[in-house]
């Protein structure tokens, strides 16, 4: 199953996060979302058990949520924590990766989703 997989690479992702940081001394938090994205991605795509309409909906309506919400959380963090102070100062500017943000998409997707399967399992 998918799901595995999904979850092998999170638990994947947070070892090598905290190996890397335990021998090199570096907090990267790029490798981090990469693979945690990926695991994401098999975790929330895979099939379900009773796999139907109704869940294809669930996830689309799970989607409709993550995606704007995920891209507002990004644009937020690179305008007030990211951007510098001044926009003709010369700095390099740095700005959240596509990997970070798609990390924040789906796991506002996948907790949008089991919230609605709760809330529609509980009728």
């Amino acid at each position: 199953r998918l799901k595995l997989v999904g979850v092998l690479l999170l638990v994947w992702a947070v070892v090598s996060f905290f190996l890397k940081h335990s021998k090199h001394a570096i907090w990267d938090f790029e490798l981090l979302a990469g693979i945690v994205c990926w695991g994401l991605c098999f975790i929330f795509f895979s099939k379900e058990r009773d796999d139907d309409e109704r869940i294809h909906h669930l996830k689309f309506r799970a989607l409709m949520w993550g995606l704007p919400l995920g891209l507002f959380l990004t644009h937020l963090i690179n305008y007030f924590f990211l951007s510098p102070e001044e926009p003709d100062s010369g700095k390099y500017i740095r700005s959240i990766s596509a990997y970070t943000s798609f990390t924040m998409v789906l796991t506002i997707a996948t907790a949008a989703y089991h919230y609605l399967k709760f809330k529609e399992n509980r009728i």
